[in-house]
């Protein structure tokens, strides 16, 4: 199993290791060496092997050249180059090492089932005909909404809720053309593809790199409900949904300390206030988009209490901050704690805080753009269960405007309960479990993963 280093990735990756772990699971983890640590401490079943590589993919001087660059497309395109693409034969031959070390134990006895966040695309050569040693079944794990190409869905990443009139497919295809001209997706491509030949790659068509995410693996199990994806009738039948994770962060560690402040939350809500919690994100980490203009949107209303976490900095190294008397502000609080007592998320839409929220049953006000984001926000408003502001920094006054309407609106309250008991009809460790027993099953009977000809 394998994770890229990135915190986000790697807590959620984690906690799947961990589920399948406690069923007794023998597990080999492999991601960058700088949460060896974290991953030899989850459980005995669980052994660390180091991605070979930088961590995180990034070099000293990479991190200084994406700092450099503005929040937007230059900067996107710039770190997928370095994580997604320049990691590759590093990728690949981390995984190759352990395959080659299990068909030495093992030989054909026992099936080798690789599960792989699609994000570390090491394994993407071997898939597409590349040389090297191919699992006997491959299982991605998606962390995000669906990327694939559809026909009932405008591209991932693109604003904008789907057609659905009769001109709906011919609508979606212009915007796939469009999409794939757009001179920054078309230098990303080339350069994935330009990396696949240069890796032994010979087939004459390789997909696309955010398709291929999602397409090439033998089976895909993604986090989420169908209920919270558009409607797709091209979807793949071994695309599987798990739900979410009922816990992340350091598994096995003790809670993190509560900020001095924690009892003042159950103070407000008992004298009736409305508790709105507000983060920026781990990706896009400007406090100036998100978390400050929501402070300052809401400073003035007494019937609410607001709790900003800012992740990247302590308060205290904040420049001019200023904590109005209605807001209590940290570096960080454990959403697992947080976010039962809260009324709205502000967020920029990283998909796992979405997530849990919506496992939770809180609505929630979004603005935020780059890496998922504008396709996670597009299906909150398709969903109903929050507003979708479409910019990265809306301002104050669209802000206070939107957190009003969800907590004044009981519709975004009544749709985000629906979804909400749609969580409970799914285990992680049970849908992953249920695919390797499947996968085990086919082995033995030397059947075939299903695979999709691209």
């Amino acid at each position: 199993m394998t994770s890229v280093t990135h915190w986000s990735h790697y807590e959620k990756n984690a906690a799947i290791a961990l589920e399948l772990a406690t069923l007794g699971y023998p597990v080999t983890f492999m991601t960058g060496g700088l949460l060896q640590e974290d991953v030899s401490n989850l459980h005995p079943n669980i052994k660390f092997s180091a991605m070979l590589g930088p961590d995180a993919g990034l070099r000293e001087e990479d991190i200084q050249t994406w700092l450099s660059l503005p929040a937007g497309r230059d900067r996107e395109l710039f770190i997928e180059k370095k994580i997604f693409i320049d990691t590759l034969p590093d990728g690949q031959e981390s995984e190759q090492v352990q395959f080659r070390q299990f068909r030495k134990r093992y030989g054909n006895k026992k099936p080798l089932i690789f599960l792989h966040d699609q994000a570390a695309t090491g394994h993407y050569p071997v898939l597409l005909g590349g040389p090297g040693i191919r699992p006997d079944a491959s299982v991605g794990i998606s962390l995000s909404p669906l990327s694939f190409d559809s026909n009932d869905t405008f591209p991932f990443r693109l604003e904008g809720v789907p057609r659905t009139g009769p001109d709906a497919k011919e609508v979606h295809r212009k915007a796939y053309q469009a999409y794939y001209e757009d001179k920054y997706v078309k230098e990303l491509n080339e350069y994935w593809w330009a990396q696949l030949r240069n890796m032994g790659v010979a087939r004459d068509t390789i997909p696309p790199m955010l398709h291929a995410m999602n397409s090439l693996s033998d089976y895909l199990v993604t986090l989420g409900i169908p209920q919270f994806e558009f409607p797709r009738s091209d979807l793949r039948p071994n695309v599987l949904f798990c739900g979410a994770l009922k816990k992340v962060g350091k598994m096995g560690a003790k809670e993190p300390e509560l900020p001095p402040w924690w009892n003042d939350i159950a103070q407000a809500k008992k004298e009736g206030k409305k508790i709105i919690a507000v983060s920026q994100g781990t990706a896009e980490t400007n406090l100036e988009h998100l978390v400050l203009p929501t402070l300052e949107a809401l400073k003035d209303r007494e019937d609410v209490l607001v709790i900003a976490t800012f992740v990247v900095a302590e308060p205290e190294d904040i420049p001019n901050l200023v904590v109005p008397g209605n807001v209590r502000v940290a570096k960080f609080v454990p959403y697992d704690q947080l976010l039962p007592l809260v009324d709205v998320l502000v967020s920029n839409g990283g998909y796992g805080a979405v997530l849990h929220a919506l496992r939770l049953g809180i609505p929630m006000v979004v603005a935020g753009m780059g890496q998922e984001k504008e396709t996670t926000n597009s299906i909150i408003e398709w969903s109903g269960v929050g507003i979708n502001l479409k910019v990265r920094d809306p301002g104050t006054e669209r802000l206070a405007a939107a957190v009003a309407t969800v907590l004044e609106d009981p519709a975004y309250n009544t749709k985000v309960k629906e979804l909400s008991r749609e969580f409970d009809k799914y285990d992680v460790g049970q849908v992953f479990d249920e695919v390797i027993q499947e996968i085990v099953q086919n082995w033995k009977n030397r059947a075939l993963p299903f695979r999709q000809e691209l």
